[in-house]
């Protein structure tokens, strides 16, 4: 089990950078009871749904995914505060659909409903077998998720190991 220590330390040293309480006893003690909560669950959760190698490779291949869905996020800001700004001549058109998904392991369908509700204006209501329940703000939003480039690019992730 090194990935508990993995997640031992990287949870510490997260806090310890967020809280920027390194003196103070009772802050200290509730950060490393907190660290302790939060990987005991993981534990628990790792027992019932643990990783396979498939499910390692693709969290450790997301350096290429990232990038990419960044870019999705700051293009999707855009649209969204268009609406906002200019509401008369960028109307919003919200709109539910089921979408068929190409991934197929957990990790994977996890990475892709939570990079749908990542991008702002869209949002994924849930998970289903291979399918998606999705709610969108708007309706080129919705059209770009049929496209399927989000689906495509976490398939590649899984397959690709």
């Amino acid at each position: 089990m090194p990935y508990r220590y993995l997640l031992i330390i990287g949870l510490t040293l997260f806090w310890l950078l967020l809280s920027g309480y390194w003196t103070n006893p009772l802050i200290l003690t509730l950060g490393a009871a907190s660290v302790a909560l939060a990987t005991w669950m993981a534990m628990r959760i790792e027992k019932k749904y643990a990783f396979n190698e498939k499910g390692i490779a693709i969290l450790s291949k997301q350096h290429t995914f990232w990038p990419w869905l960044f870019v999705e996020i700051v293009k999707s800001n855009i649209s969204v505060l268009k609406c906002i700004w200019m509401p008369k001549t960028h109307p919003i058109s919200p709109l539910i659909r089921q979408l068929k998904m190409q991934p197929q392991t957990r990790i994977a369908r996890t990475l892709y409903a939570n990079s749908i509700t990542l991008t702002p204006g869209t949002v994924s209501i849930e998970v289903r077998n291979d399918e998606v329940l999705i709610y969108a703000l708007l309706e080129d939003a919705m059209k770009d998720l049929e496209d399927g480039e989000m689906g495509e690019r976490v398939y590649k992730l899984e397959v690709n190991n």
